[in-house]
């Protein structure tokens, strides 16, 4: 058993509910799981098997609701917490909204660091604090560049925690993940298909190394997918001017079909 109490913010769909299906099964285990919208977290609940699991609907996009979530982590004890609740832009940078990129820099970043600050403030030994950053924060996108950029500063956030805190028992982990098919680059306003096929992993599989993981508790990093770590690496053996030609070559605005910027995935439908 990985833990009892678990907190998972994106909790409603894609990696955050994946992760939660393969912690409900574990006999014992209380999932809490995070997100804006209330009916899709009760419809998200009902599908995790065992008992005690819980839904608060909070945007944490929003400052004031983040630090009403903070408060709960800080009175409440969790074993685990993983902090996975994102949003992406694609576009040319100067001509997506500046509101939508502040917003989604207030959820991938800001939320990111009051949560994480509240957790570990009350962490005991042998928690395990999870914060979901991308692939992208080591292989930066064209046509993403304000998303590699909150990204990379997850990455890196996380990556000093985890030695700050490992002889204090606390586990923290950076976790990225591969390119997913999810709705997630639909709402970001472009589609998986623009990254190579050999890149895209399910949510299901992208969990099972994020479980994976917390079991081994060794790492500080972990970038989800063979293909996908190779690629990274190759991105660090070559030039920034080639590894950045390379995948802005695969951006969704080199079509000129993004260069107004995507519709912003904030906005009521």
């Amino acid at each position: 058993m990985i833990s009892r109490d678990v907190l998972i913010t994106g909790g409603s769909d894609g990696i955050g509910l994946a992760v939660a299906r393969l912690l409900a099964a574990e006999q014992g285990t209380r999932v809490t799981l995070v997100a804006r919208d209330a009916a899709k977290l009760r419809n998200a609940v009902a599908t995790l098997t065992g008992e005690g699991h819980h839904a608060i609907a909070v945007d944490l996009s929003v400052p004031n609701e983040v630090n009403t979530l903070a408060s709960h982590v800080e009175s409440t004890h969790y074993d685990v917490l993983i902090n996975n609740a994102g949003f992406g832009l694609y576009g040319r940078f100067a001509e997506l909204s500046l509101d939508d990129q502040f917003r989604m820099m207030r959820l991938n970043m800001d939320s990111v660091v009051v949560l994480s600050h509240a957790y570990l403030r009350q962490a005991r030994r042998g928690d395990a604090l999870v914060n979901t950053a991308s692939f992208l924060a080591y292989a930066p996108m064209p046509g993403a560049a304000a998303y590699s950029a909150t990204k990379a500063f997850v990455a890196a956030l996380s990556e000093t925690l985890w030695w700050e805190y490992k002889e204090k028992g606390v586990y923290v982990l950076a976790f990225n993940p591969s390119v997913m098919a999810t709705r997630f680059h639909t709402a970001a306003g472009a589609s998986a298909a623009v990254f190579p096929r050999a890149l895209t992993q399910s949510p299901e599989s992208v969990a099972r190394e994020l479980v994976a993981a917390l079991r081994s508790r060794t790492a500080p990093r972990v970038i989800t997918g063979f293909v996908t770590r190779q690629f990274v690496r190759l991105q660090r053996l070559v030039s920034s001017k080639t590894a950045l030609n390379m995948l802005g070559r695969r951006s969704p605005i080199v079509d000129g079909s993004k260069t107004r910027g995507a519709k912003s995935p904030f906005a009521a439908p």
